[in-house]
């Protein structure tokens, strides 16, 4: 069975609009944060990755928002892999307020995977391993 990583934060105050909530720009903050931490969890480091000329980069992002975090309020991001095919890794997230654990946003983030050329390289077998117990579908490395 697959799972998810997560990561509580707290809404800043600077990271409010005028109209008291979060400015929609700030979610993308959070979300990136999320994968962020999942990959150091899962023993894999981005700024290693790009001291070594390749990258794993955001190539989409859709994102679908629900209600408005405000000043000081907790929630938890979570991130899924779901799907590993090719050069892509297919992520889904959410975050939720807690502690009533309201869905706030829904998003699915398209990373791929770039040799020293910046051409879309295969995901080694060490990040699928890596990858493997947050797997929702993995499609064959065709």
């Amino acid at each position: 069975m697959s799972k998810a990583y997560f990561v509580e934060l707290a809404v800043r105050d600077y990271e409010l609009d005028p109209y008291g909530v979060v400015n929609n720009s700030v979610y993308f903050n959070y979300l990136e944060h999320a994968r962020h931490d999942f990959l150091n969890s899962v023993g894999i480091d981005p700024a290693q990755v790009a001291r070594q000329g390749r990258a794993l980069t955001l190539a989409e992002i859709r994102v679908r928002f629900r209600r408005p975090l405000r000043s000081r309020e907790r929630f938890r991001v979570s991130v899924t892999v779901e799907e590993l095919r090719g050069a892509r890794a297919v992520m889904g997230q959410r975050i939720v307020r807690l502690p009533e654990e309201t869905l706030v946003l829904e998003a699915t983030a398209v990373a791929v995977f770039l040799d020293e050329a910046g051409r879309p390289m295969r995901i080694s077998p060490h990040i699928r391993r890596a990858f493997a117990p947050y797997v929702q579908h993995e499609k064959p490395n065709a």
